[in-house]
């Protein structure tokens, strides 16, 4: 008769095999990540230096210390390039427009904008490049609508006016034109004041902005 000991060893599963771990190891996503953080630093010093437009990707490559191959492993083009910077950008981009008062008035709107004038003369390499892709690339404005419509998506979860805008119905349209007209100007102004060094009275130009603002606000509540 098999002993009590004996039957137990015989019903054990036998050791887990050992096996390499799944995914990139640690050292390799390291490794990539590196490459793709001295691309985009090298395409931000060389954009700054030469512009978007004067800027070739060998510049980028020579600057970030990779190779051809390595470049095109990760992006596709300068475009592409210049995408990623933007979209490290626009988190900061959103994190202003969440300070916008649900129902601002006017000097709440003004010292609203005067943030949102701050913002863009606080990172003016991201918002340069910023305006220099959107006025040359014209790939990149399906993009910005998209950006902007899911920017009315995200007010709307607070501000009954960019609800109505971001909902897509018939009744809604002239709403939504508006928004994003508005939305239009006020990143039109802040390029041109703080990339393009637009001479004007900016003061007035707040004045008017904020009243669109906060007309359009009160009249699609």
């Amino acid at each position: 008769m098999t002993s009590t000991a004996e039957s137990r060893r015989t019903e054990m599963p036998p050791p887990a095999r050992r096996t390499r771990p799944r995914g990139l190891s640690t050292l390799h996503q390291e490794q990539i990540e590196d490459s793709q953080q001295r691309i985009l630093a090298a395409a931000a010093l060389a954009f700054t230096q030469n512009s978007y437009n004067a800027t070739p990707v060998d510049t980028i490559i020579t600057i970030a210390g990779v190779s051809r191959a390595t470049f095109y492993k990760y992006f596709t083009s300068k475009f592409d390039v210049a995408k990623g910077l933007i979209a490290a950008f626009m988190p900061r981009l959103t994190a202003v427009f969440d300070a916008l008062p649900d129902r601002p008035s006017q000097q709440e709107a003004q010292a609203w904008l005067h943030r949102l004038l701050k913002l863009y003369e606080d990172n003016r390499q991201a918002t340069t490049l910023f305006g220099e892709v959107g006025g040359s690339e014209p790939g990149f404005f399906p993009e910005m609508i998209a950006f902007h419509t899911g920017l009315l998506a995200h007010l709307g979860q607070r501000i009954p006016a960019f609800a109505k805008a971001a909902s897509g119905r018939p009744e809604h349209a002239h709403a939504e034109i508006v928004a994003h007209l508005c939305i239009q100007h006020l990143f039109g102004f802040c390029t041109n004041v703080v990339s393009k060094g637009w001479v004007i009275d900016v003061e007035a130009g707040v004045r008017h902005l904020a009243d669109e603002l906060v007309r359009f606000i009160a009249e699609n509540e």
